[in-house]
């Protein structure tokens, strides 16, 4: 079945009759005059997902090249531009406050029988208590704006039944490289080879992107959610007798990740190569997946730990409780970041190829 809408106010319009369909006459999730369904109704599902839409974001992610990706990307691609501020209450609970106030007011004025001194004295009370009202309301609703949580609109569980399954149903199959994330199992060594180069991430969204689409077989990479995992990669992991496989880190931009990244660091000492995101690349992107939360001590400690790092302008984005998701990045930016990150680690690992990368000696044919 194939079925695609746009919006155009509040009407949508089937492809396939011309026709308009208005919000009551499509309440059955088909169109009223060619009969055909479609998936998701913008108006019923706080991200405003439309079919047109998700074919549009199912084709991003897929990049053109049959890409995989998971549900949490895809969670997080319909969520881009959808992460308004949550509203605030301050303004209901200022007029509630000032209605109350009114009315005692009158209450006691009435009661002393209009008495011009009791007059007098409440509304002067009165006029103090809107002001203190008013003022309190305006500095709350500033702080909410500048610190309040800033979420997806919709969890990730009403996605998955409310947009996966519901396109599911409709389509008899899932959105074309949506693979399912499941348990899998980390870190993976291809063919039981002992790594040179372990790529690290927290996010289990990542490393199965990564799996699903062959980076780990391609730049025989080992994976692993931690370095306490390091210990358990199977076989030797350095036959040479050098220093150990190289690390590949990846990393949300926030403190989390920070701290997730000096970890690495201190595991690995300088065999490491840091490619997470950082604030800089977000925090005035638009477009990207920025949420907010408030902070824990230990973020606190993280971004104090990173401070030499960042920026003043980065320290005080994170210190506002701004993140963003790594597994926000598309599949195609995932993997290119990787094979990048892999050129540089695998300098590392050999010195012969730093210094030759260096030179730029990068296409020299094997002497025979």
């Amino acid at each position: 079945m194939c079925f695609s809408w746009q919006l155009e106010g509040a009407a949508v319009i089937c492809p396939h009759c011309g026709k308009d369909a208005r919000y009551r006459d499509r309440g059955n999730g088909m169109c009223p005059v060619c009969k055909r369904a479609f998936a998701l109704e913008p108006r019923e599902n706080r991200l405003r997902l439309h079919d047109v839409r998700m074919r549009k974001l199912i084709g991003k992610l897929g990049n053109g090249e049959g890409l995989r990706y998971t549900p949490t990307q895809l969670y997080y691609a319909a969520a881009r531009n959808r992460t308004p501020a949550k509203k605030s209450t301050y303004g209901f609970t200022a007029v509630v406050l000032l209605v109350l106030g009114a009315m005692a007011s009158w209450v006691i004025i009435g009661s002393s029988g209009f008495n011009p001194y009791v007059i007098a004295v409440t509304l002067t009370a009165t006029g103090a208590y809107v002001v203190l009202v008013l003022v309190l309301t305006i500095r709350g609703a500033r702080r909410a704006k500048r610190e309040g949580r800033v979420d997806v609109p919709m969890s990730f569980g009403d996605f998955k039944t409310s947009v996966i399954d519901r396109w599911t149903a409709v389509y008899d199959k899932p959105p074309t490289g949506l693979a399912p994330e499941g348990n899998r199992m980390y870190p993976m060594v291809p063919g039981g080879r002992a790594p040179k180069l372990v790529l690290l991430c927290p996010d289990s969204t990542v490393l199965a992107c990564l799996m699903l689409n062959g980076a780990h077989e391609k730049h025989s990479l080992a994976l692993a959610q931690s370095v306490h995992q390091l210990a358990r990669i199977p076989g030797d992991p350095d036959p040479s007798g050098g220093a150990g496989p190289v690390g590949i880190v990846l990393h949300d931009a926030s403190p989390a990740g920070l701290a997730f990244a000096s970890a690495a660091r201190a595991a690995l000492g300088d065999r490491v190569v840091v490619a997470g995101m950082l604030p800089r690349t977000v925090k005035d992107n638009p477009h990207a997946v920025r949420l907010r939360s408030p902070l824990a001590p230990a973020d606190r400690d993280a971004i104090r730990a990173a401070a030499s790092r960042l920026t003043e302008a980065e320290a005080d984005w994170l210190s506002r409780g701004w993140w963003s998701p790594i597994a926000s990045v598309t599949p195609a930016k995932l993997l290119a970041v990787v094979a990048r990150a892999v050129d540089r680690a695998e300098g590392i690992a050999d010195p012969d190829l730093g210094r030759a990368q260096q030179v730029g000696f990068l296409t020299w044919p094997t002497a025979s």
